[in-house]
């Protein structure tokens, strides 16, 4: 299933942990996962507001504070979803607990396919010319494959 995982934090540095934590778990494959993009999201949230110092007579002493929301968006598509969403719900809670999490199902598979489509058509993939070893072979066997799902995919 195509899920689309909307991450949000008021800490850059905690969100980026989660990214790399959970980027982390699903390169060790417990999870079957295929991660297709990571979007960083241009404009940070930023709210500004303003406290009176003084309840009674003095308007004008006022503190203001503001803070910032900073947004990542994750698309993905997942073989285990149950599991998948199980894992998320752990780990938001017990180690991210600033983290929020929205998550998103594609039910338009059609866009999904067309938008992975263009971005991974194999004549647009360069690999290192000067020295082909066997990592690079493997990972343009497996942009091919992915390529070969989506193309089949929307043929049908």
């Amino acid at each position: 299933m195509f899920i689309n995982i909307y991450i949000s934090s008021k800490n850059s540095i905690s969100l980026n942990t989660f990214l790399r934590f959970f980027l982390k778990i699903s390169k060790n494959k417990r999870i079957k996962t295929n991660i297709y993009s990571i979007q960083h999201s241009k404009p940070k949230l930023t709210k500004k507001f303003s406290i009176l110092k003084s309840p009674h007579v003095n308007k004008k002493a006022q503190d203001q504070f503001e803070f910032r929301v900073y947004r990542k968006q994750l698309s993905l598509y997942s073989y285990q979803g149950l599991k998948l969403l199980m894992i998320l719900k752990k780990i938001q809670c017990k180690l991210f607990a600033d983290v929020k999490i929205k998550i998103e199902f594609v039910l338009n598979e059609n866009k999904f396919y067309k938008e992975t489509h263009k971005k991974f058509n194999p004549n647009k993939f360069s690999s290192k010319k000067n020295k082909v070893n066997s990592l690079s072979s493997k990972c343009y066997l497996q942009f091919l494959d992915v390529y070969g799902e989506t193309y089949f995919k929307n043929n049908l």
